[in-house]
């Protein structure tokens, strides 16, 4: 087995290893605002030598973007700082342009993660460079081929592959059943492969390497399903049957409770709803998004159990039926609210403040769901109708 450390692996990974960011070609200016591939060329040029747009997220080594914002002006202006521009705003105009080409490349690196990860790839070099001599390595496949074959398919692929293999190697050790052995033997495996795709990556072979990490995701799939982990399938699995045991048991005492002339309106209404989030629940397992699925499975499971409940009780126009409808439309406002502030942090966006009230919202939301489960119905709905007054004070903070 071929030792590494997966942690520094991945921050490595994260390096941008191929030149190429110098390469840009500049024929307009560039602000705020402003969107395109040039764009994109700037922040990589910024982030490659030392003058880094964001540390993580967006605008970070390796997830730049198109558009020039205000972590993009800043990058700009410490570069046009150490360039000895003035005025240094930020504004990347002709000066900057004439500057950069006078030299590409001579830019002076400020202490920034790329440092850190120079160093990290120094390190490890050595290592990687030793297994040259016992892994075979194909000779890079023409531009024409399009199979999975970019740098950010290849990286983001690798990333995933290093994630599976992290999660087998936690199963095994926490593992108190299942085949460790065939377990540890198909971990070798993904690292073999992950080195395999490693080295594509190096030599610019991008649909080696994707091939070649897919099959160490695979490998590692594998070892953490023998090491008695439970995948997502099989979580939305679960969870869907056991939505459907709860549904049959509230159909069946829902029909005896009708038997004995009980009220069973709201328990009706509520187990049409169990139904229809089931029937989500199985359409997003058909489309393997099993997150939503064994969401969605529980909602159904809680609305049966909610059913079963109601047995008895005539709720319509109570307090009860009330705080439910708060509590939904609390949902529906801190969802909303997390989609605008996903939104506005794809385009550069500081959503900081925004996510802390939404937080706030989703506190408000549990204490409510906590109230209506001890039967607090006023005090749910009040709770109910903070957070959702909070996910939309979220929204303007954006």
């Amino acid at each position: 087995m071929k030792s590494f450390k997966i942690l520094a692996l991945s921050a490595l990974l994260s390096f941008p290893f191929l030149a190429g960011a110098a390469d840009c070609s500049f024929t307009r200016d560039l602000d705020v605002g402003v969107e395109g591939e040039d764009v994109r060329c700037l922040q990589k040029y910024l982030n490659d030598n030392g003058f880094v747009v964001a540390e993580t997220g967006i605008g970070s080594p390796g997830n730049e973007t198109t558009i020039f914002r205000e972590k993009t002006k800043n990058a700009v202006s410490r570069w046009q700082q150490a360039k000895g521009l003035s005025p240094s705003s930020g504004f990347f105009g002709s000066l900057s342009r004439k500057k950069f080409s006078e030299g590409k490349s001579s830019a002076t690196p400020t202490t920034s993660s790329v440092d850190i990860l120079k160093k990290q790839l120094a390190a490890h070099m050595a290592e990687l460079e030793s297994l040259k001599s016992h892994t075979t390595v194909d000779t890079p496949r023409s531009s024409t081929n399009t199979n999975t074959g970019s740098e950010s398919q290849a990286r983001e692929m690798v990333k995933a592959a290093i994630e599976k293999i992290q999660d087998a190697e936690d199963q095994i050790d926490d593992a108190e059943g299942g085949d460790i052995d065939k377990a540890e033997s198909n971990v070798d495996d993904a690292k073999e492969d992950l080195f395999d795709a490693i080295l594509a990556y190096f030599k610019g072979d991008f649909s080696k390497s994707y091939d070649r990490a897919n099959s160490a995701a695979d490998n590692a799939d594998d070892a953490y399903d023998d090491a008695g982990g439970e995948s997502d399938e099989d979580e939305a699995d679960d969870a869907i049957n056991d939505a459907e045991d709860l549904i049959d048991s509230a159909k069946d005492k829902i029909k005896e409770a009708r038997k004995n002339d009980e009220d069973t309106d709201t328990a009706e209404e509520l187990l049409d709803d169990a139904e229809a989030k089931l029937d989500e629940a199985n359409e997003a397992n058909d489309d393997e998004d099993y997150e939503e699925a064994l969401n969605l499975a529980e909602d159904a499971q809680d609305l049966a159990d909610e059913a079963v409940d109601a047995i008895g009780e005539d709720d319509s126009g109570s307090d009860k039926e009330d705080a439910k409808d708060a509590i939904d439309d609390a949902k529906d406002a801190i969802s909303d609210a997390q989609d605008a502030i996903d939104e506005a942090e794809d385009d550069g966006d500081d959503v900081d403040d925004a996510q802390d009230v939404l937080d706030d919202a989703e506190d408000k939301l549990n204490d409510a769901e906590d109230a209506y489960d001890d039967k607090d119905y006023e005090d749910a709905k009040d709770l109910a109708n903070d957070a959702e007054d909070l996910a939309k004070d979220a929204e303007d903070e954006l």
